[in-house]
């Protein structure tokens, strides 16, 4: 039989309901007007009305997709209170030795008889280019107890879940290191990207009790193995979910990937300055950035907008695949509205030069919301951009 191939994966609508601000059904559409999926795609609105709650759901939702059981979704609206919540994608792919497009539907939370928040018709379908319909999820009839959603006699949704489990559950080899793999990852980067000194207070560092000392060592980061969501921690401290720990990670594999991350925090982060990331050092093993004076520091030591674009760009460089969705909060948080500006470019060519990326990202930014607006109803090859203003009342 043909192996199970995803060419696209795109998100179409997030609904929610009971959930944060969004008491009552509130439906995010990430299409332009001609139907199309966002590959681009900006949400605003005054502080409190849901922007990061939205982007939590969409990520706690797409975390589903490689579980085969669970016993929390991840978000206390959805766990312990009425919260639900129903995530769409358009998605084409080759199953069976043929080509199709369908919608795939994530559904989350207290689903009462009526299943869907938002059902899908042959109309429907019809209006964005989809042929069928298959749903997924887990419901909560009552907090603390879940109930698988996906249909038994639905092979093509049974075929798709089990390649995504099987992929989570493979120990990586280079074919996983790739931006050529096939399976969608969606990558949440909270508001809070900053970089701490990593410490060695966790099991992967070896103390050495003759000096009292201890020795960090050369440990697979935690997010290294495929997954269909890495939604990373902030400001975690501990060494293995450290950039310091990716970056020497990448030199130890000696396939070409450490100096690929160099050349891009070079080209994105430091262009126009003096300071480069130059190497590792061996003892303690750390990145170094070289300042351009015969000095270097650690990554820690750069500013807090600095922080920002090098957490964004490493992450997003290391654990992206062929179609991976970005979501962003606050992508200007920190930055001076130059840099605003170059990251905003840099997302936009990283969507140019990958087609199967999909940005999504939230922005207090006057500025950078009115460069948007200005240019998303004009035709660019390659860029089709959204957006959703919540600005109204919503309880």
């Amino acid at each position: 039989m043909d192996e199970l191939l995803i060419y696209e994966f795109r998100p179409l609508f997030l609904t929610l309901d009971r959930i944060g601000p969004f008491q009552n059904f509130y439906a995010i559409d990430f299409t332009d007007e001609n139907n199309r999926p966002s590959n681009f795609f900006m949400m605003v609105s005054p502080n409190g009305m849901g922007k990061t709650t939205a982007l939590e759901i969409f990520s706690c939702l797409s975390g589903l997709l490689g579980k085969k059981d669970i016993d929390a979704y991840g978000h206390e609206d959805l766990d312990k209170r009425n919260g639900r919540a129903q995530l769409d994608f358009w998605v084409r792919l080759r199953w069976q030795g043929r080509n199709i497009s369908i919608v795939l539907t994530v559904l989350a939370g207290n689903i009462g008889e009526e299943t869907f928040l938002k059902p899908w018709s042959l109309e429907d379908l019809q209006a964005y280019s989809a042929e069928t319909w298959h749903s997924a999820g887990f419901r909560s009839p009552v907090p603390g107890r879940y109930e698988n959603l996906a249909s038994r006699t639905d092979n093509l949704l049974q075929d798709l879940l089990a390649t995504f489990r099987a992929a989570s559950e493979t120990v990586p080899d280079d074919s996983f290191l790739q931006p050529s793999f096939h399976l969608p990852t969606v990558l949440y980067l909270s508001a809070y990207r900053d970089i701490p000194y990593p410490n060695n207070d966790n099991h992967d560092c070896i103390q050495h009790s003759a000096h009292n000392v201890m020795e960090r060592s050369i440990a697979m980061p935690d997010h290294w193995r495929y997954q269909p969501l890495h939604a990373f921690e902030a400001h975690s401290a501990y060494w293995k979910n450290s950039l310091d720990n990716l970056l020497v990670w990448l030199k130890w594999l000696d396939n070409g990937s450490f100096e690929k991350a160099r050349e891009l925090i070079n080209e994105q982060l430091f262009v126009d300055t003096t300071k480069r990331l130059k190497d590792v050092r061996r003892n303690p093993p750390e990145a170094i950035i070289d300042t351009g004076n015969n000095q270097t520091h650690r990554l820690d030591r750069l500013s807090s907008g600095e922080k920002s674009l090098a957490y964004l760009f490493l992450r997003i460089g290391a654990h992206c695949t062929r179609n991976t969705i970005i979501l962003i909060d606050e992508m200007d948080i920190h930055l001076h509205i130059r840099w605003q500006h170059r990251l905003y470019n840099a997302l936009e060519k990283m969507v140019l030069d990958n087609p199967g990326f999909t940005v999504m990202m939230t922005t207090h930014s006057l500025e950078i919301l009115q460069r948007f607006t200005a240019t998303m109803e004009q035709e660019r090859k390659g860029i089709f951009m959204a957006g959703e203003l919540i600005e109204t009342d919503l309880s």
